[in-house]
């Protein structure tokens, strides 16, 4: 099942093609491996957008939103931090919380 493949023909603007053509230059590779490449990081950065929104609306903890986006939790501290976003959550609290875990 994991070699079956779909075809997909798609109309891309010439900008985008253009960011296609180069991301295949600079990987060594063709122009699906770079479509490919490219809605990798894609679906990677939106979920992680997505996962700090709900964070931030203090829908989900940290450790949750780590494991949604496939982080360790020190690296989603760091999103979140670069983000602006405060935690409300005491250090104590915090690791009560990674006990709960193990």
């Amino acid at each position: 099942m994991k070699d079956e493949k779909i075809f997909l023909g798609a109309r891309i603007e010439p900008e985008i093609m253009d960011i296609v053509d180069k991301v295949a230059k600079d990987r060594g590779t063709d122009r699906t491996g770079a479509i490919k490449v490219l809605i990798s990081i894609g679906y990677k950065e939106l979920n992680l957008e997505k996962v700090i929104d709900l964070y931030r609306k203090g829908k989900i903890s940290i450790d949750k939103a780590a494991r949604i986006s496939g982080l360790t939790v020190s690296e989603m501290m760091d999103e979140i931090a670069n983000e602006g976003i405060r935690s409300d959550e005491s250090i104590e609290e915090y690791i009560e919380g990674v006990k709960n875990l193990m």
